[in-house]
């Protein structure tokens, strides 16, 4: 996932085995991104760069993330 958020330009801050925190151009577009692919994130009151973004479990959540990651807007 890291290499995915890498080439929509967004940068690992931090995470563990649950989760990741991107630096984003723009949090708040990002949210709205992946929200329209059914993919919930958190941003933060205190950056507008900043969004975390749990791992994907099993099943057919790892290729709607790789697809969403993948497309374009």
């Amino acid at each position: 996932m890291d290499d995915l958020a890498l080439g929509r330009g967004w940068a690992l801050v931090g995470g563990g085995e649950l989760f990741r925190l991107y630096e984003t151009p723009d949090a708040n577009a990002a949210q709205q991104f992946l929200a329209r692919h059914h993919i919930w994130s958190r941003i933060f009151p205190y950056s507008t760069r900043w969004m975390r973004m749990g791992l994907p479990g099993g099943g057919d959540e790892w290729p709607r993330v790789q697809a969403a990651l993948a497309g374009g807007s």
